[in-house]
């Protein structure tokens, strides 16, 4: 198959890892893809579909390894942990308990 030749939607998305034919029909949609419609199917060439690739699709980042938090660090998250715990109102909680009247 030579680059200017022209395929269907279902043969160009075999071009691409993960794409079907509606990613390439919403690519054309979006004016991302060329191609052509002779009749009622669209059709379009191997060279579009690389090409379309090459400008509209970009690599994932990779993402930095994540590291295990040292004991300091997991000290001082317990630390402040405890500290908003024990600023929070627990007297209201006492009072309540008291003002109703005991279950049968």
């Amino acid at each position: 198959m030579t680059d200017d030749a022209l395929i269907t939607l279902d043969e160009a998305a075999k071009l691409i890892p993960g794409a079907d034919a509606d990613t390439l029909k919403r690519m054309h949609r979006a004016g991302k893809l060329v191609c052509y419609k002779p009749g009622k199917k669209l059709l379009t060439t191997a060279a579009n579909v690389t090409e379309a690739v090459k400008v509209n699709c970009r690599a994932t980042p990779a993402r930095a390894p994540q590291t295990r938090p040292d004991a300091a660090s997991i000290e001082r998250s317990r630390a402040a942990l405890d500290l908003v715990l024990s600023r929070l109102p627990t007297k209201r909680r006492a009072e309540r308990a008291k003002a109703r009247p005991p279950r049968k």
